[in-house]
């Protein structure tokens, strides 16, 4: 089976947004809607005194979103068994949802047969 992966680092997002439960979770429900994923589980959980982590647990394999509002990043993993364009397809959808994110890091890569 061949898996792909996206990891992607966003800066430049607002600390409200990339502090907020409700933002990352739109955020991570838009990337599996875009990635057309089968979500099976989504968690959200929020640090003190901030920072954000969600979690969806889809079909394919999963999303993850962590953030760092103190530096304004937002760090992406996705990682699918179905193709590449629906992992790009997510993380873009993801950025989207982040106004003034820039991307600054992004690698894309398969593995297996």
């Amino acid at each position: 089976m061949r898996m792909f992966i996206g990891l992607a680092m966003f800066e430049g997002a607002s600390h409200a947004a990339l502090d907020d439960e409700a933002t990352v979770r739109a955020a991570l429900e838009r990337g599996v809607v875009a990635g057309s994923f089968t979500l099976y589980d989504l968690r959200v959980v929020r640090f003190s005194p901030q920072g954000v982590t969600a979690a969806a647990i889809v079909g394919e394999s999963h999303l993850t979103l962590h953030s760092w509002p103190e530096e304004g990043r937002l760090f992406v993993d996705v990682a699918s068994c179905s193709n590449e364009a629906s992992v790009r397809d997510a993380i873009d959808a993801i950025a989207a949802s982040f106004e003034g994110a820039r991307l600054t890091e992004i690698s894309l890569r398969s593995m297996g047969a």
